[in-house]
Formats: structure tokens, C-alpha cells, sequence
């Protein structure tokens, strides 16, 4: 059960007051997540075709967004001590090396802007946090970021990210603590409660429900019955596979065959995908004539999709129950890109020629 405080003066004059478990929360903390990626989208956006300074374009983002005003959103002391702690947190955890250098980025302005705009004279004295806890590993990588805004694109962030960084430490401001792997943090994961409503709830109790414990025999059969299923149904869906002078090896199940979905790839959406592919590579003059306009637009398209991979990973891999810490498709994109920043190409269009698909189109064709 969640750890309740004793009320506030104000929760004594019958004023609702959050209690410090709502901000650990997924309530609150994958809220605040979408929020910042909100944030991110929309600077983004506005980056590619302003020529306002950095800087002084994220504030006008960060008070249009209504960011300014959730410093008065929580006022009772020990719940505001674990909104600020968290929320701080949640800033930095985009500032990891590795994600995206832009979204480092945003995520250090938008940490630098919350922390520093903390109210400080305000009528009834509100709780403010007067340094960031950050592991020191973490610590050493945000004083690096400099060193990665080295494109075109990033090269003008570059002076105001030295600025902000060097304002934090010059401060104090960072408080250094063990190793992230070490987990130093209080609480260690986040969010720490899970809110279920009460359709989810209730779908989980019917589903484990159960007539009884199946035997150790039961469960043989069940695997024999399913293990047989399998092999019938391969044996039906199986075709010869042709050989080098036009014949057929044989017909029955084994190396001479294989199942029709591996011998005979989905030809016609790889030929859709390889016209549009073309038609989009003619259209932005790919080898580009203008460099830096087709990098510039391929890398902004990269950040929609790794976005995208984040936030599919942050939603689908809790509900699969594993503890696995990767996630293929991301890392594949990530690597597609991180290739293309360093050697050019066609990056995340170029993912086909790494595919199963486009191996067994030349395996079989």
C-alpha cells in the first residue's frame, strides 16, 4: 500500500492534496513522458524552419506549451518535494547518451528551464530543489554532449548547450551520485505504482481464473497434440523448391522443400516498396545535389520514426511481462541512422538490404 503522509495545513481546510505516491505513479510519470515528447515534436518542428536563436525559441515553445504555469500545480511540502524529484528526473533521463543528440538537447534546456525557474518569492513559501541528483556516468556523458552536436544542423545549438552546462556546474547545481547501473535512485524504477482501472482489472482476474492444475500427463498431451498440429500442417503448406536446371527435388518434407511463405517472398509488396523508395529518392535528388536540405529532411524524418520505436517500446514491452532490456526494432533503426550521421547513405530506407526479405528474394530468385 502506498506510504501516506500526514495531511497538510491545507488538506486540514478540506483542500484535496496529492499524496508524494501519485507522482511516482504511471499516472503521473507517463503523463509527464508524453508531455516532455510533446515538447520535443514541437521544438523540433519549429527548429527546422525558424531563424529565431535556439535558445530564445524553446522559451517561446516551453510558454506556449503552458510549461511555465506547473511550478503552481502542487503547493503542499511533501508532495511537491516528490513532484519536483521526479520530474527533474524524468527530463534527464532524455539526456542519456543513448538517445538522439537533438533530443539530448531539448531535454537539458527543458531540465535547465524547470530548474531554474523555480519560484523564490512567492507570498506562501514554496519547497525548491537546490541541486539534481545525476550518477556520475551520466554525469560525464551530458558534459560530452557538446562534442556530438558536430552536423550541420546541430553545429548552432552548440554554443548555448556549453552555456547551459557550464552555468549548471559553475552553480553546483549537479548532485553526483553512484553509477546508474547501481541503481541510486529513489525509487529505483519509475513509475514505481501501476494504476489498473477497473476494466483491466477485472479481464485479468477472468483470465486467471482456472478449472484446475493440468497433470504432468495433460500437459504431455497437450505438447504432443500441438507438435503434431505443426508437422501436419508444414507438410501441407510445403512446396518443392525449384533447382538450378527447372526441376523438382522431391515432394516430401525436408531439405528439398520449404514452406510456401519462405519460397515465395510477398513479390509484389517489395516491388510496391521499391518503386515508392524510388519515386521518394528521385524526388529529394538522392545522391542529393544540395546536401545539407536532404540531410537535414532525412534526419528529421529519423527523429519521427525513433520516436515513434520509443514509444512503442515504453507501451508494448510492459504488457509482454519479460524483462528484456532491448528492443530489435529500435536498435536497427538506431544503427541505420547512427550510419547514415557518420558514413551518409540512404539510412532508415536502406533497411531493406538488410532484411530476411531481401535475402530471400536473392536466395530464391
Amino acid at each position: 500500500m502506498p506510504f501516506s503522509p500526514a495531511p497538510s495545513t491545507s488538506a486540514s481546510r478540506g483542500d484535496v492534496t496529492l499524496q508524494p505516491s501519485f507522482f511516482t505513479s504511471s499516472l503521473y510519470v507517463l503523463s509527464f513522458r508524453d508531455d516532455i515528447r510533446t515538447l520535443l515534436h514541437a521544438y523540433h518542428e519549429q527548429y527546422s524552419r525558424s531563424s529565431e536563436k535556439p535558445f530564445a525559441l524553446f522559451k517561446s515553445v516551453w510558454r506556449a506549451q503552458g510549461w511555465e504555469w506547473l511550478h503552481f500545480k502542487v503547493f503542499d511540502p511533501r508532495s511537491r518535494e516528490t513532484f519536483m524529484d521526479v520530474s527533474h528526473r524524468l527530463f534527464l533521463e532524455r539526456t542519456v547518451k543513448t538517445e538522439a543528440p537533438f533530443t539530448r538537447v531539448v531535454a537539458l534546456f527543458g531540465l535547465y528551464t524547470f530548474f531554474s525557474t523555480q519560484p523564490s518569492n512567492s507570498e506562501v513559501p514554496l519547497y525548491s530543489m537546490k541541486h539534481i541528483p545525476i550518477p556520475i556516468d551520466h554525469y560525464s556523458s551530458l558534459l560530452s554532449l557538446p562534442k556530438a552536436l558536430t552536423s550541420e544542423m546541430l553545429a548552432p545549438l552548440r554554443p548555448y548547450v556549453t552555456h547551459v552546462l557550464q552555468t549548471l556546474v559553475d552553480s553546483e547545481t549537479f548532485y553526483i551520485i553512484p553509477s546508474s547501473d547501481l541503481g541510486a535512485f529513489n525509487p529505483r524504477p519509475l513509475p514505481r505504482e501501476l494504476y489498473v482501472d477497473s476494466i483491466t482489472s477485472e479481464a485479468a482476474l477472468q483470465k486467471s481464473k482456472k478449472a484446475g492444475r493440468p497433470s504432468r500427463r495433460d500437459k504431455a498431451k497437450k505438447a504432443k497434440a500441438a507438435l503434431d498440429g505443426i508437422d501436419k500442417w508444414m507438410h501441407k503448406t510445403s512446396v518443392p523448391i525449384p533447382s538450378a536446371n527447372g526441376g523438382n527435388h522431391g515432394s516430401t518434407l525436408g531439405d528439398s522443400t520449404m514452406h510456401y511463405l519462405l519460397a515465395q517472398p510477398p513479390a509484389q509488396t517489395l516491388h510496391d516498396y521499391q518503386a515508392h523508395k524510388a519515386d521518394m529518392m528521385r524526388a529529394i535528388e538522392f545522391p542529393p545535389a544540395n546536401p545539407y536540405n536532404v540531410h537535414f529532411a532525412m534526419e528529421q524524418v529519423s527523429f519521427e520514426v525513433l520516436e515513434r520505436l520509443r514509444q512503442l517500446q515504453e507501451t508494448e514491452i510492459p504488457k509482454t511481462k519479460t524483462d528484456a532490456p532491448t528492443f530489435a526494432g529500435r536498435e536497427r533503426a538506431e544503427r541505420a541512422v547512427r550510419e547514415m550521421r557518420e558514413q551518409g547513405g540512404a539510412g532508415l530506407l536502406g533497411l531493406l538490404e538488410g532484411s530476411g526479405i531481401e535475402e530471400m528474394r536473392m536466395n530464391t530468385g
